[in-house]
């Protein structure tokens, strides 16, 4: 009995423990290009583009939760929600390490997490009040934005970002 609760145990955490990030441009490379196919990292379904990404948020949502969201001002909802809505986007579709929707993303122009993550609360707000989403306005502002903190070192780019491969042809 012991032995089989210590196998069950040793297959439960060893499942736990998080994979060592690449430790080099090439590894990095070659595990995004894996990952930016992939329908389900860590056992979610990771959205392929924003129409996906509003559907799951909507399916993955309290009725309740989604009209408060729906009602609350913009801004606000913009700035409440960026670190834990956010920050759930950014671990749970694998924006660091690259996914199909931070992929679709970044084919957009957006190459921060944080950037991702505002630019996708911003627009499921503006999509559940049936509101212009104006994809290549707010890109612009986010990336001036970005571009501004970092010229008045307010932001640890080279920390927050890793240089992601753009796939060939």
């Amino acid at each position: 009995m012991r032995i089989l609760l210590l196998l069950m145990a040793f297959f439960f955490f060893d499942n736990l423990r998080a994979q060592d990030p690449p430790s080099t441009y090439k590894e990095f490379e070659k595990q995004y290009k894996k990952n930016i196919r992939k329908t389900r990292i860590d056992g979610v379904y990771i959205p392929k583009d924003l129409k996906d990404a509003f559907s799951q948020l909507e399916k993955r949502s309290e009725p309740d939760a989604i009209s408060s969201f729906k009602n609350a001002p913009e801004d606000l909802v913009a700035k409440k929600l960026h670190f834990s809505l956010g920050r759930w986007m950014i671990h749970n579709w694998n924006f660091e390490e690259g996914s199909r929707i931070s992929h679709h993303l970044q084919e957009l122009g957006l190459r921060n997490h944080d950037d991702k993550a505002q630019f996708l609360i911003v627009s499921f707000h503006r999509h559940l009040n049936e509101i212009d989403l104006e994809v290549e306005n707010q890109i612009k502002i986010l990336t001036e934005a970005r571009k501004k903190k970092i010229e008045k070192g307010q932001t640890r780019e080279l920390l927050e970002t890793k240089p992601i491969p753009k796939e060939k042809s």
